[in-house]
């Protein structure tokens, strides 16, 4: 009998083949598409999940393993998984790169107002002129990144190519670039990107207060979560006029109803939380996933194992 491997995100067709002619022969891939969470969770042997809650975890009698289809777990109950004894993985390929690349996309979508420029141009209005006193050069000025993890580090890395100034706030001390406390970063920099994980500690990390230590005409770019960013507050600053404008891939909720005030504005980018979403990257973690899945069966050491299945951290 095969084992089942459940890969309960909301995709499509593309992405579940994508798994599919990953796996061997004894894997079956179970999707939403099949029928529901809790119909199909008690058959499940793996799962593929950004969330999975206690009442899950009850449910799943056959679980083994919780492979995270990114880098997050805020959505994993690592207590309840601990109680089950099921060890929980991140997966770090296919995600760094890709979030850096759309980073920069949207950084400069906001700042030279690609998406209007597009719109207006297909409707017959060629602004050639209009929107030149309200887009900006990259060049000289300063990039903060608010967490230098994988993805930050990436998009500092790519910051030279455009001629910025990089500054970081983390934690951590890593060396290359300058390291400020977030206040400090938020007061210096042009353009700030967020790239710190959901926890206690960074939801709503960027709030009213903060919002209001920014530069006078900054730009926000939040391709993190939508939790660390206070979204009213973001939508009062670019309604004043104290921020030029956002590029935002997350939001809160997710996705964002259709009265949002942001979706109407002509100075913010939106893309439907797709940073890490290209078919590389795809290709890339759905090999991840199986090696982990194999390695496991295999009793070998997983890879990016995040909690043991003692529930202690690995």
């Amino acid at each position: 009998m095969s084992m089942k491997v459940g890969y309960f995100l909301k995709a499509n067709e593309g992405i579940y083949n994508v798994l599919r002619r990953n796996m061997p022969a004894e894997l079956e891939l179970v999707t939403l598409s099949q029928g529901s969470i809790d119909d199909l969770l008690p058959e499940v042997d793996f799962l593929i999940a950004g969330k999975v809650t206690p009442e899950m975890f009850a449910v799943a009698r056959r679980l083994r393993l919780v492979q995270a289809p990114g880098a997050g777990t805020d959505g994993i109950d690592l207590e309840a998984a601990a109680m089950r004894g099921v060890p929980v993985a991140i997966t770090v390929c296919g995600i760094a790169d890709e979030v850096a690349e759309l980073t920069f996309a949207l950084i400069l979508a906001v700042d030279r107002r690609l998406v209007e420029l597009d719109r207006e141009l297909r409707r017959g209005n060629w602004l050639m002129w209009d929107r030149r006193m309200v887009s900006r050069t990259l060049a000289g000025r300063t990039l903060g990144i608010v967490g230098m993890g994988r993805i930050g580090r990436e998009v500092a890395a790519r910051a030279a190519g455009f001629k910025l100034e990089v500054r970081y706030s983390d934690p951590e001390h890593i060396n290359g670039w300058p390291r400020l406390p977030l206040d400090q970063l938020l007061a210096e920099s042009d353009i700030v990107s967020l790239h710190v994980p959901l926890s206690g500690l960074t939801r709503r990390l960027i709030n009213r207060e903060r919002i209001a230590l920014m530069k006078p005409g900054a730009v926000l770019i939040n391709v993190a979560r939508g939790e660390v960013v206070d979204e009213g507050a973001l939508i009062e600053a670019l309604l004043d006029g104290r921020l030029a404008g956002a590029g935002l891939d997350v939001f809160d909720p997710e996705p964002p109803s259709s009265t949002n005030p942001l979706l109407n504005m002509p100075n913010v980018v939106l893309t439907p939380h797709v940073g890490s979403g290209t078919l590389d990257s795809i290709e890339l973690r759905a090999r991840a996933y199986i090696l982990n899945i194999q390695r496991f069966l295999a009793g070998e050491e997983l890879e990016a194992l995040v909690q043991t299945s003692l529930g202690e951290p690995a």
